[in-house]
């Protein structure tokens, strides 16, 4: 497939390149050449702001990655990595487009959540929209994606700093989305703690792909053409190990909708909330 030859053949240019880092002095580093695989155990969920669309509960989750010299897989991402600095690092990553994980329950990209942690608030979107709201049910099929990124990141003992750019690269939705975001970690007493905020950028291609209806859609329904969206997101996390191969953790995220999306005849709520709490057990 195209994209995928895209993403190899960046891949083989890094070949010559310094290999990056993998994470900050001070920091919980990776050890190149070696699988990391865990799976943590308990309960969660994750809500779906869609008319007719299930929420996603969460009871086992794994946690699988691994960094070579000159590429790496992380939970669902594939890469390579080049050291600028000390302290900068620039990325080449492919993964597939989470966005019809919405649509469809047991999407492949919705096993993955450990790249996904938020805070809980309850909806508030306005319910006097519901005369006009239109089901998942309704409508056809959502498309899967695969965008193809460009990754820099910033980071020193405490702080880290993210901008990545995805380009669709499947000629799927023919758009591209964009996020910029600051995280700091504290080691205390309690465990490991991890703080972060993020705001996401969905170009108008996006949004009407995957939120539009359009006039291949049922006559009867109404129609709405995609926007540009901004999403901001917060995430805390903690982990907390018991004793080398286990440890304790929970997670959180809280992302909000514009109403680029919230005015969609799909969309019901202004926010996706997502948590976790349980127990991980590292194989590798």
């Amino acid at each position: 497939m195209r994209y995928l030859i895209i993403l190899l053949f960046l891949l083989s240019w890094q070949v010559k390149a310094e290999p990056a880092p993998v994470c900050a002095q001070g920091a919980q580093c990776v050890e190149e050449q070696r699988l990391y695989m865990s799976w943590a155990l308990g309960y969660g969920q994750r809500s779906n702001p869609l008319h007719g669309g299930e929420e996603l509960p969460l009871v086992i989750l794994p946690d699988i990655y691994y960094y070579g010299r000159y590429w790496f897989f992380d939970n669902g991402k594939l890469g390579s990595s080049l050291a600028l600095s000390d302290n900068w690092q620039l990325s080449v990553l492919g993964q597939f487009n989470q966005e019809k994980g919405y649509f469809q329950k047991w999407f492949g990209g919705n096993l993955m959540q450990f790249n996904h942690t938020s805070m809980i608030v309850g909806p508030s979107y306005a319910e006097e929209r519901n005369a006009a709201a239109v089901s998942v049910r309704q409508v056809s099929k959502r498309p899967t994606a695969f965008d193809l990124g460009v990754q820099l990141d910033w980071f020193n003992d405490d702080w880290q700093a993210q901008a990545i750019l995805w380009q669709d690269v499947s000629n799927t939705y023919q758009g591209q989305h964009a996020s910029i975001s600051v995280g700091r970690g504290w080691q205390l007493n309690t465990g490991l703690w991890q703080a972060s905020a993020k705001l996401h950028w969905k170009s108008a291609k996006l949004i009407d792909t995957y939120y539009g209806i359009d006039n291949n859609e049922p006559f009867y329904l109404p129609r709405y053409d995609g926007r540009p969206s901004w999403q901001p997101e917060l995430r805390l996390s903690w982990q907390k190990p018991v004793s080398e191969r286990v440890s304790v953790l929970a997670f959180v995220r809280y992302l909000h909708l514009d109403d680029a999306m919230t005015q969609s005849p799909l969309v019901r709520s202004d926010n996706i909330t997502t948590w976790f709490l349980g127990v991980s057990y590292r194989f590798y």
